[in-house]
């Protein structure tokens, strides 16, 4: 009896359409989750009269073969599925080194005002285990610095930026509050000789940001203290700070950057028989040998996540050309983590949205197999045969209309979904990144279901955009430029 968490799916690219090419192991194996690859042989029905009620003869016609593959998305095997869904990326160095300044996983203690109470919080937080939680009463002056930490000496003049995450429960104009790096304790330094202090960004009461500083400098060799200081009196409140890291723009040694934007001219096509990449999958299924799709493209690919379902999926719709048998090669699975929910961040219109529950997006090249009269029941071609679409859905909570008013105005939205994922090289991580330049809503509906929360299933399409394309995929991972080649 076969056994399902015994199967694997090997991957290896195809030089021409439907042959596997090469020899020797496959290029890597899909961490899927289930599939459904079949091989539909159509039946050709006879209408001649025999003399009998019984059914006429039937006879084998086209052979077709298709399913879908559900996968948990990883940064190293995601780049072959987008590259048959889309094409060829663009790859460079990897371009921003991020690299730890603070990780408030303990309290700022070196200097804590009066009136100030510096603590953690376990249960409120952006990365690791904990965040600084400093709750400011109404006594503390503007002007004053709230509380500083001490920090390893870090030489920060190539430093560009300073990004952090940062909370306040009370809303803050830009400045109100501000960031100190400095050479002497307790932020004590000369600002422009010894110290560096740089604005917060607005805060929205209640809301995690993300702030991303510019931090110019070329005296900052000798780093010791950090801290947050009150420029102006906003009152009693709670401000949470996370994962302080400095920026350098650099170019990485062997981390890439992978840009895969959607093919719109026939020369970026795979080939004039097969506009999308190809490759073989060997698909094994815990019995005999192993079954080998041939010349299988992503014509379909549906990412999903949400707070309940919070590894990132991805379902990959397949066509292929033929379909045998090879022997079962040894599976080998990469060993980076797959993208999850808390490695996202939603931003619509720029703005990050922290009232999203679920978010999925479908990239549909409606591409259809086409058979000749060439003594063959197989495919001869695979053509595109409509436009190609990006239907988009969420789950919001209806907390208020600004979004709902811009599908009532038919006003077009910018998306980005972001993930983060583990260090890749020292001061780069694994990242997904996908801009929907122009998504237009076509259902914004707000109903009362029960007693519970109302919140909205919208749906949507992306757009193309003046830019050339309506979605743009960034990967960063270890991949050589040679992986996603033609």
């Amino acid at each position: 009896m076969a056994i399902g968490n015994k199967g694997f799916i090997g991957v290896k690219k195809e030089i021409n359409w439907g042959s596997r090419d090469g020899v020797g192991a496959n290029d890597f194996y899909l961490p899927f989750v289930s599939e459904s690859l079949t091989a539909n042989i159509e039946e050709l029905l006879s209408a001649a009269q025999r003399g009998v009620p019984d059914e006429p003869k039937s006879y084998q016609g086209e052979r077709a073969f298709a399913g879908d593959i559900v996968l948990e998305v990883h940064p190293a095997s995601l780049g072959a599925i987008l590259r048959s869904a889309f094409g060829v990326p663009d790859t460079d160095p990897a371009g921003t080194t991020e690299t730890l300044l603070e990780n408030c996983e303990d309290a700022w203690n070196e200097l804590v005002a009066d009136g100030v109470i510096s603590g953690i919080d376990a249960s409120d937080k952006k990365k690791g285990t904990y965040s600084v939680k400093l709750q400011v009463t109404t006594g503390v002056a503007a002007g004053t610095i709230l509380a500083t930490e001490v920090l390893s000496s870090t030489n920060m003049t190539a430093d560009t930026h300073i990004k952090l995450w940062i909370k306040s429960d009370v809303s803050c104009n830009a400045g109100d509050l501000v960031l100190i790096v400095s050479e002497v304790a307790n932020c004590a330094g000369v600002e422009g000789t010894t110290m560096k202090s740089v604005n917060i960004d607005a805060l929205v009461a209640g809301v995690w940001k993300e702030c991303t500083i510019a931090i110019t400098n070329n005296y900052l060799d000798a780093v010791i203290s950090i801290g947050l200081k009150y420029i102006t009196d906003i009152g009693e409140c709670t401000i949470h700070i996370d994962d302080v890291r400095r920026i350098v723009t650099s170019n990485a040694s062997t981390a890439k950057q992978h840009i895969f934007t959607p093919m719109q001219t026939k020369a970026q096509e795979f080939h004039a028989d097969c506009p999308l990449f190809p490759y073989t999958l060997e698909v094994y299924r815990d019995q005999g040998q192993a079954f080998q799709f041939l010349g299988a493209v992503v014509n379909n690919l549906a990412l999903n996540f949400s707070i309940t379902d919070k590894i990132l999926k991805a379902t990959c719709g397949i066509i292929a050309k033929d379909l045998g048998s090879v022997d079962a090669t040894g599976l080998s699975l990469e060993a980076t983590n797959p993208f999850v929910w808390e490695n996202a961040v939603i931003k619509i219109g720029e703005i990050q949205n922290n009232n999203l529950e679920s978010f999925g997006l479908s990239w549909e090249n409606h591409c259809v197999a086409k058979y000749f009269l060439n003594n063959s029941p197989l495919a001869g071609k695979i053509i595109r045969d409509g436009f190609r679409t990006i239907p988009v859905n969420f789950t919001i909570d209806f907390t208020d209309r600004v979004e709902y008013d811009y599908f009532i105005a038919g006003t077009e939205r910018a998306f980005q979904i972001k993930f983060i994922g583990a260090s890749c090289e020292t001061g780069y991580y694994y990242t997904l990144q996908i801009d929907l330049p122009l998504v237009r809503y076509l259902a914004w509906p707000i109903n009362i279901s029960g007693p519970g929360r109302i919140t909205c299933a919208v749906t949507g399409k992306a757009k193309y955009h003046a830019d050339g394309y309506p979605m743009k995929v960034t990967l960063i991972n270890l991949k050589d430029t040679a992986e996603y080649a033609a």
